[in-house]
């Protein structure tokens, strides 16, 4: 049985109540666009400046109490940055950025893709550079992805994918996207009822490609709430068939949850860089008690699986961050003992898609490990010691000390 639209688009002058969750979404999308162009623009030397915005699942657009939705918000944000960008460049003497940047929304329902073109004809938004498409995003997904590639070099761009059922962006469709774009990004949401019913209508040969087991289909096959065990379930079983059939080599794949529901949303940001990465995970803790993950506080947070795997779960908040010390002082020495000599950047790109931590989090245990005399932290060309956490740099080299006894403080 196919599920009820998740928001109706039927009446220009009543749009549809929005969900908590979705204004978190949207926040995120928000503030991840702003952070994206300050630091790609912030190099004197940038000139022009290219960029795609795709929303594959735009929606009409507007809210009750007119809280615009993900079209509207990505557009007005991103004119507002641009213009706060070239005036912060004219107070400092430097050259002004041309951005060059088109928007291509599509939305498959012929009465909301009307609302979405009426909302932005309303908001002064119908412009040559914004593209509205009704149809379907995998339909139209190769026109796309041909049209940015030949737009910019590496095909700069951002997919926000924002759909209620898990089946409408198949994976496959984002692993297309990173083959093909080498400058992309990916936002990804779905529900997690959404995903179970979707598993609940496959036959275990399907769950089997995903990389799961035949014990493991019959769990999820079982599995019909929605709630924080399911989610616990859910999580470490279809995580590393996610992110790895997406193929991006950095990923944050957390829940947000809803203080008013007990439904939460999986949201995964997929890119090719690891700034990016971190960049995301930052948004994460600054809303706290928003987003959350059920896993280890560490290293190798969701990795493997077990029929006795324990609910933990992790919230993003002031004990959260605790614990993500705690657990990194407790494991980091082993993988530097392991790798006896590493550079920072290194260390820090093997493990970031495994931890909830942020890069920071990372520097302030190795500064407090060196303090405790368990590594070095040397400039890799003259080998002074790093001591604070400001000045470690990517080319650093960490070094096993052989200090047996550290208690983080």
């Amino acid at each position: 049985m196919s599920k009820k639209k998740k928001y109706t688009w039927d009446d220009i002058n009543s749009p549809p109540k929005i969900d908590n969750h979705s204004l978190v979404k949207l926040d995120i999308i928000e503030k991840y666009i702003e952070i994206y162009l300050r630091h790609l623009t912030k190099s004197f030397y940038v000139g022009n400046f290219k960029l795609t915005i795709i929303d594959g699942f735009a929606g009409g657009g507007l809210y009750e109490g007119g809280i615009t939705g993900s079209p509207i918000r990505a557009k007005e944000t991103i004119d507002k940055i641009t213009q706060i960008i070239n005036f912060e460049k004219e107070q400092s003497n430097c050259k002004k950025v041309h951005f060059d940047i088109d928007y291509i929304f599509i939305e498959k329902d012929k009465g909301t893709f009307i609302f979405l073109n009426k909302t932005l004809r309303n908001r002064g938004i119908a412009h040559a550079n914004v593209e509205c498409i009704n149809g379907e995003f995998t339909r139209h997904l190769d026109t796309i992805l041909s049209r940015v590639s030949k737009k910019s070099r590496g095909g700069r761009s951002i997919f926000i994918l924002d759909q209620y059922g898990y089946k409408d962006a198949p994976i496959k469709d984002i692993n297309k996207i990173f083959k093909q774009l080498v400058k992309t990004e990916v936002i990804l949401t779905f529900s997690t009822d959404s995903l179970i019913d979707y598993l609940s209508e496959c036959n275990i040969s399907t769950l089997e490609k995903m990389g799961l087991t035949k014990q493991q289909c019959a769990e999820l096959l079982n599995i019909r709430e929605d709630n924080d065990y399911t989610r616990s379930k859910i999580q470490p079983l279809l995580y590393r068939s996610v992110i790895e059939q997406a193929g991006a080599p950095f990923y944050t794949p957390f829940f947000i949850k809803s203080d008013l529901t007990n439904r939460s949303y999986w949201l995964f940001h997929f890119s090719m860089h690891p700034l990016a990465r971190d960049e995301m995970i930052g948004l994460h803790w600054n809303k706290q008690n928003t987003f959350q993950h059920f896993g280890s506080a560490g290293l190798n947070m969701l990795l493997g699986y077990n029929s006795d795997y324990r609910f933990n779960l992790f919230e993003f908040d002031n004990f959260a961050k605790e614990k993500t010390l705690k657990c990194l002082s407790d494991e980091l020495p082993l993988v530097v003992k392991n790798k006896k000599i590493i550079q920072f950047d290194m260390l820090k790109n093997e493990i970031m898609n495994g931890t909830p931590a942020k890069t920071d989090h990372i520097k302030e245990v190795l500064i407090n490990l060196a303090q405790n005399n368990i590594i070095k932290i040397q400039d890799s060309k003259n080998n002074t010691q790093r001591k604070s956490i400001n000045t470690i740099k990517d080319n650093d080299l960490i070094k096993y000390n052989g200090q047996k006894i550290f208690i983080f403080s």
